[in-house]
């Protein structure tokens, strides 16, 4: 969302005996139900660029050649972090409304996207962008498009392409609702996740009692149950030892812990008031 005052007035398709949002209000996605967007939800400044651009590289490496249009929206204080087309990401098309088709493409269990706060920022007769702003800014872009055929020959509204900013651009409730645990500096400045961050392992591999710790390519593991195959290490968890000598301090902070990593980089060190636990690098894991 840019920075100046002019209206956009959306209209989009609401389902029976839902419950209208205020005029203004965000699109919330909730559990169960559908997204329900005002008559009048007024964007200021909205994005003026064009809503469709062909993408000849879908699964390029850089968010902004991937993205299309979606890309050309973000207003990210950083890099942007990601971005695809419907077709790359694997989305198909057959829903009833713009509003469906967001709610069905933010609720896919790989976009890690946040879940509510979404407004339409623009409109042509055959895409919708969405924006979800921090502050003045938009942070995740997507754009719907109507006719967008389904595997099963059904044609309707589907993600068309998205893109996002880093998700330590995101308010802390929103990453720590997605279970993204975002690391400061010393001055408390939260770090992108493309440098560091920490999340527990995934549910459906049983891994959940475990925590991978990934730091500029290296992924550190704290496996208190032993739920990861031993020869997944290059050592072992110790939830009490005492710092190594050549041990560095990388300046990074969570909740109280201080991370420090071993001079060859074998192990990664978490120090808070109770002791120094020890996290080995991982050397060969997978979860399908």
């Amino acid at each position: 969302m840019r920075a100046a005052g002019v209206t956009v007035l959306m209209f989009l398709t609401v389902g029976c005996g839902s419950e209208v949002i205020g005029e203004g209000a965000p699109v919330v996605i909730s559990e169960g139900a559908p997204v329900v967007i005002s008559e009048g939800a007024p964007v200021d400044d909205p994005y003026e660029g064009p809503l469709y651009v062909r993408v000849s590289e879908p699964d390029h490496r850089d968010p902004l050649v991937s993205s299309g249009a979606a890309g050309m929206a973000l207003e990210c204080s950083g890099d942007p972090y990601s971005g695809s087309t419907g077709r790359n990401w694997g989305v198909t098309g057959g829903h009833a409304t713009a509003a469906e088709a967001l709610e069905a493409f933010v609720g896919d269990e790989g976009a890690s996207l946040p879940l509510r706060g979404y407004r339409p920022e623009r409109e042509t007769h055959d895409r919708v962008l969405f924006s979800y702003d921090v502050g003045d800014d938009t942070r995740v872009a997507v754009i719907v498009a109507d006719n967008i055929t389904g595997t099963s020959g059904e044609s309707g509204w589907s993600m068309e392409t998205f893109a996002q900013c880093d998700p330590a651009e995101f308010p802390p409730a929103v990453t720590d609702e997605l279970g993204i645990q975002v690391w400061t500096n010393e001055q408390g400045e939260r770090i992108p996740i493309t440098v560091i961050q920490s999340s527990r392992g995934p549910e459906h591999c049983d891994w959940d009692s475990a925590t991978f710790l990934d730091l500029r390519g290296d992924t550190f593991v704290k496996d208190p149950q032993g739920v990861l195959p031993p020869e997944s290490f290059s050592g072992t968890f110790d939830p009490n030892i005492t710092l190594p000598e050549d041990a560095k301090d990388t300046g990074y902070r969570l909740d109280g812990q201080r991370l420090w990593v071993a001079a060859d980089r074998s192990a990664a060190f978490i120090v808070t008031e109770q002791g120094v636990e020890r996290w080995p690098v991982a050397t060969d894991f997978g979860c399908a």
